[in-house]
């Protein structure tokens, strides 16, 4: 059984990962800080002993001193502002849910020491020929 912490996995990508994964009878934990996700998109695991779920931000240091991050061999990382239009009218919010908070997930795991496998997948490209 393998211990996994999902970012983001009470939103719509993130707790069908979470179904797929604890029907495999994986360790799931979910970080999330319920802005754009719903407990009710994971509610049917609570209870469930290989299923925790950790309400915090990435941006919030605090939060951050929940997670055992040492104790995860696999980390998804969805945790993202899913508002991809409001990034050309406010672009700050998508520098600090996106960038600054994949910065501290990021830090927190070199501080620790470990080596855990990162899928990281967060960014939408409208226009593939800007890609070189």
């Amino acid at each position: 059984m393998e211990s996994v912490l999902i970012t983001g996995g009470a939103g719509f990508i993130g707790s069908h990962l979470v179904d797929a994964l604890m029907v495999r009878g994986e360790e799931v934990c979910v970080f999330d800080n319920l802005s754009t996700g719903s407990i009710e998109n994971v509610r049917h695991w609570l209870g469930n002993p290989n299923f925790t779920i950790i309400r915090g931000d990435l941006l919030n240091l605090i939060d951050l001193e929940k997670l055992k991050i040492d104790r995860y061999s696999l980390i998804f990382h969805f945790a993202a502002n899913p508002e991809v239009k409001i990034g050309s009218t406010e672009p700050n919010i998508h520098f600090q849910q996106n960038i600054v908070a994949t910065h501290n997930l990021l830090e927190l795991v070199r501080k620790t020491g470990t080596q855990p496998t990162i899928v990281f997948a967060s960014m939408k490209c409208s226009n593939l020929s800007n890609i070189a």
